[in-house]
């Protein structure tokens, strides 16, 4: 199992978003077939750190699945159009 690490924000200021509900929507984003355990939300300043726990032993896999599972849920989710992996 590899730890991934993504940090979001969004672009142009200071937008909120509930620590608590990015964390359900990654949860429900999450597919079986992307091994994601364990899914950890740290609010900063200026955004977001995502860290999952990947159920694999390629640290660029771990971190491709997490990118793309962000990724789905910045495009899904109105309230995080502006926001991004940075």
């Amino acid at each position: 199992m590899i730890a991934a690490v993504v940090r979001i924000a969004p672009l142009g200021g200071d937008r909120q978003y509930p620590e608590l509900e990015l964390s359900g929507l990654l949860s429900r984003r999450a597919r079986s077939d992307e091994r994601i355990n364990h899914i950890r939300i740290r609010a900063g300043p200026s955004g977001f750190d995502i860290l999952a726990f990947v159920a694999t032993d390629e640290p660029s896999l771990a971190y491709a699945i997490l990118r793309r599972t962000v990724q789905r849920c910045l495009a899904d989710d109105p309230q995080l159009d502006l926001w991004r992996i940075v």
